[in-house]
């Protein structure tokens, strides 16, 4: 049996330290075969094997789901779940009999306040963990296709500059389709090329490839799922081709780079906008890339390599006042974060923070927007299709948003609803953003649904709890699921306060709506632990303590409330954003 001086998790400890920890860690006995976690369960333990052997199963239920793979003593498990609040992601079972060092989750992250020499261990940890689900999840070797149908900005000088990034984030990557003075080539694209380059390419690799307008039509059929294709704008480009270019690029992702300026009121999806002093910075200095030099060029670049940091904002209503709290904590630390989607009141909040010019701007705009029950509540007169009628929450949307489109915002943002009339679940991401604010919050019942061309939009909270997949669309590398409403199941305390509140107020008038709105808690909360699963990280903030979904006079307990979720995650965020951002150094 290994002493906890021979794990290595425990060697930056002195022998004082080492000492002060025999005495407080116990050890825990399992019998061979018998089930020490559960995928999906919340996270108990950190553990450390002094002897035998645990067997770690992605999914223990399915056809040949017992394979997995096992951890030996001196290893560690437990401590993913712990510092970055995510459900277990995997069934642990002990493949003989087993000895471990165990410590309760507050009591590995108290000795983590008083032992920082361990954040080290821990950080290297995660990466650890990061790197293995790289290799496990390795996308194919990708192709970037730049093109400009306008015809009034090289391709080849933007290429250039794009490339030096891509090969900081996929060192191996190559620039292809420059002839011997740097212009783009005329030459047909030779389809066999491309097939060399995914047969022989690393996973993850990139071949930067300009075309011309032709040559892509014939490269489409060739294009895959990991390909992009970004056309060239300037503002007062004519864009007359741009429908026809998006079918060129296949199944490739597509985006427009619009240089110097972008337009504003435009219907389509987000585009990249990359200031002429950015290039002009990029072409001083080809050897070195320096992100914080030209923040949007590497943004594209990011976007190209699956480099991007996504966050996915849950539903929640009152509570998700939370999601401010969370962003604005991640932008005073420092943590970039390149795409955000929502659903229901995680719709709102990306929406108001993409229409903003930061964070903390976003906050206040949601304040201004829904920071108290008198702002949203207005009993219909006579009640058709909704308890509410929805005017209050429109006119201050209409405040915030007014003409504002998808295209205009600061950030590439997508919502989650739910379509009445296709049954189906719809993502916006293009067009006006009024209609999709008040169509992903449309709680049936309390407001009225929101028509929109072909749909009839009512709460994204029916069809998707925490979005995280809208990040895997979207090209993210690092994903972060924020979940609000998650309720424990083993806080008996909460539980009692949740039963004489439910008892008092069912005999008031309106009663109901005390029962509708612990439905919606239950439907939010029920299975959104496992949606948010599919995140690299996981912040979970205890809005339960703050109050109910329907308490929006709660709107700074809320905000303080995610914002303490997010410190107490901020080193695991900061560690994994890090290691992708390092590029060629992971």
């Amino acid at each position: 049996m290994l002493d906890l001086a021979e794990i290595p998790f425990f060697a930056p400890l002195s022998a004082a330290s080492l000492a002060r920890l025999r005495n407080q860690i116990p050890t825990h006995h399992y019998e061979q075969g018998s089930i020490i976690a559960r995928v999906g369960e919340p996270g108990q333990y950190f553990q450390a094997i002094a002897s035998g052997a645990v067997r770690v199963l992605a999914d223990a239920d399915s056809p040949g789901g017992w394979r997995g793979f096992v951890l030996g003593p001196g290893q560690v498990f437990g401590e993913m779940s712990l510092f970055t609040g995510m459900p277990v992601a995997a069934t642990l079972v002990a493949a003989r009999d087993t000895v471990t060092y165990r410590l309760e989750g507050e009591d590995f992250l108290a000795l983590l306040d008083v032992e920082p020499q361990l954040h080290h261990s821990l950080t290297r940890l995660l990466i650890e963990r990061l790197r293995y689900r790289t290799r496990n999840d390795a996308r194919l070797p990708g192709i970037a296709v730049i093109v400009s149908l306008a015809g009034r900005i090289d391709p080849a000088d933007f290429a250039r500059r794009i490339f030096a990034g891509v090969l900081h984030y996929a060192p191996g990557s190559r620039l292809l389709g420059l002839d011997e003075q740097g212009q783009v080539s005329p030459e047909p694209f030779d389809l066999q090329r491309l097939e060399r380059w995914r047969d022989t390419a690393a996973a993850e690799q990139y071949l930067v490839a300009v075309v011309t307008p032709g040559n892509l039509h014939a490269i489409a059929s060739e294009l895959l799922p990991e390909d992009v294709v970004l056309e060239l704008f300037e503002h007062d480009s004519d864009r007359d081709e741009t429908v026809t270019a998006r079918r060129r690029a296949g199944a490739a992702a597509y985006s427009r780079v619009f240089v110097e300026e972008r337009p504003r009121g435009e219907h389509s999806r987000w585009s990249f906008c990359v200031p002429r002093s950015e290039l002009e910075r990029a072409a001083s200095e080809p050897h070195a890339w320096r992100r914080e030099d030209y923040p949007r060029l590497d943004h594209v670049a990011r976007y190209i390599t699956f480099s991007e940091v996504g966050v996915a904002l849950s539903s929640g209503a009152a509570r998700g006042f939370a999601h401010v709290g969370v962003l604005e904590a991640l932008e005073s630390e420092g943590i970039p974060v390149d795409f955000v989607c929502g659903t229901s009141m995680g719709g709102i909040v990306a929406l108001t923070m993409g229409a903003s010019s930061s964070a903390a701007e976003g906050g206040r705009k949601v304040r201004e927007f829904l920071g108290g029950n008198r702002k949203i509540r207005d009993i219909a007169w006579w009640p058709r299709t909704s308890l509410f009628s929805g005017a209050k929450v429109e006119r201050a949307a209409r405040r915030v948003f007014d003409d504002v489109t998808f295209a205009d915002l600061r950030l590439p943002t997508a919502i989650v609803a739910s379509d009445l009339i296709s049954a189906d679940r719809a993502v916006v991401d293009s067009g006006p953003v009024l209609p999709a604010v008040l169509g992903t919050s449309a709680i049936p019942g309390f407001f009225p649904p929101m028509p929109a061309g072909d749909r009839m939009m009512v709460d994204g909270a029916i069809v998707s709890r925490v979005p995280v997949d809208v990040l895997e669309r979207r090209r993210c590398g690092v994903r972060i699921a924020v979940n609000v409403v998650a309720v424990p199941a083993t806080d008996l305390a909460y539980h009692e306060y949740r039963r004489q509140r439910l008892q008092s107020r069912l005999g008031r008038l309106f009663g109901f709506r005390s029962v509708l709105g612990a439905s919606w808690e239950l439907l939010g909360s029920y299975g959104s632990s496992l949606e948010a699963l599919r995140a690299d990280l996981v912040i979970t903030p205890e809005t339960y303590r703050c109050g109910g979904v329907f308490d929006f006079d709660r709107y700074e307990a809320m905000i303080a409330c995610g914002r303490e979720a997010t410190l107490a995650r901020i080193d695991a965020v900061r560690g994994t954003v890090l290691a992708m951002l390092e590029g060629g150094r992971r």
